[in-house]
């Protein structure tokens, strides 16, 4: 029965054999086989409405009335992939106002944010509602450009509302409305802002470095020290957040646009500032030694990396044997891979 996502009330309360719209629909049970192993004790309401849910599917049939069965079944799981993709066969099949189910998935992303199925089926939404206004000309372009506004402004509420600025699934809709519309012009400002908020947002982080993929591709040295610089600053508020690390090395190294770790003198001063902070060795941070151990090998200095490497192996005990590994790499390459 319909719930607060998609009820009705009244009539649609009662049990479907007991509606006269629903007379012509034999329910499909669902088949265990003969000696099913765990019997699923399910929730009042989830056999009849799944088994309903079936015997449309058997029918292939895109009505009214299938639409709100998927509203249905989506009340008792929201993440059924099979009834949120079925719900959009009903929608294209009726011509169905878009708007309107656009209403439908405020409600889910509000309520579950990190269900894929709801973002992918709003995704959906757009692309149909874009290419619907398109094909009205100059007029519905004027109309397309709002509607990215407009989902920006709603992603950001939505991680407001839940107080969830790491939602996988929602940043992922971002960058679907930032590519699809072309609105990356604000978005290095948006970022800075969550993370003046919360520095150790890796997600803003990954989205920063998005941002900067698709705006200043390939990078200037310029661009190139600003982010550096960027993540250095970061790093003095906060020397143990690993999300700005791994940051700075999307620009040192090896690779497309990348500058050798031993070029940026600041990253080795920073480094050696933080670890001389720890009252110990085995306190230093492990993401400042890994860096020297980088700009070790960058010069050439195998001894220095190796002597880091070892270090590792003892502040990183969940990774002992990947730095037990990248010490053996670099003993085969001091001895010209013999």
């Amino acid at each position: 029965m319909p719930g607060r996502h998609g009820g009705m009330g009244g009539p649609e309360d009662l049990p479907r054999p007991e509606r006269p719209e629903w007379q012509d629909v034999t329910p499909l049970p669902q088949v265990d086989g003969p000696e099913p192993l765990a019997v699923i004790r399910y929730p009042p309401g989830f056999v009849e409405t799944h088994d309903y849910f079936r015997a449309i599917q058997a029918k292939e049939e895109y009505s009214h009335r299938a639409l709100e069965l998927t509203a249905d079944v989506i009340e008792h799981n929201s993440a059924n992939y099979t009834a949120w993709y079925y719900r959009r066969k009903c929608l294209k099949a009726l011509g169905a106002d878009l708007d309107q189910e656009m209403e439908f998935t405020d409600n889910w992303a509000r309520d579950a944010p990190k269900n894929y199925q709801v973002w992918y089926h709003r995704r959906w939404l757009i692309t149909e509602i874009t290419d619907r206004l398109r094909a009205d000309g100059p007029a519905g372009e004027a109309k397309v450009c709002a509607i990215g506004e407009r989902e920006l402004e709603y992603h950001l509420d939505v991680m407001q509302v839940n107080d969830d600025y790491k939602n996988y699934n929602g940043w992922s809709h971002r960058q679907f409305i930032v590519q699809k519309f072309n609105l990356w012009d604000r978005e290095m400002s948006f970022v800075e802002d969550l993370l003046r908020d919360d520095i150790r947002n890796n997600s803003a982080w990954n989205h920063r470095f998005t941002v900067v993929k698709n705006t200043v591709w390939p990078l200037s040295d310029e661009t190139r020290q600003r982010e550096i610089n960027y993540a250095l600053e970061a790093l003095r508020q906060c020397a143990m957040n690993e999300s700005a690390w791994n940051y700075l090395s999307a620009f040192l190294g090896e690779g497309e646009c990348k500058a050798p770790w031993d070029s940026v003198p600041a990253v080795e001063a920073l480094c050696n500032e933080v670890l001389a902070l720890a009252p110990a060795q085995k306190q230093q941070c492990r993401f400042a030694v890994e860096a020297v151990a980088q700009i070790c090998e960058a010069r050439g200095d195998a001894d220095g990396a190796a002597e880091r490497y070892a270090l590792l192996q003892e502040l990183d005990k969940v990774r002992e044997k990947y730095w037990e590994w990248r010490a053996a790499v670099l003993k085969h390459q001091r001895h010209g891979g013999a």
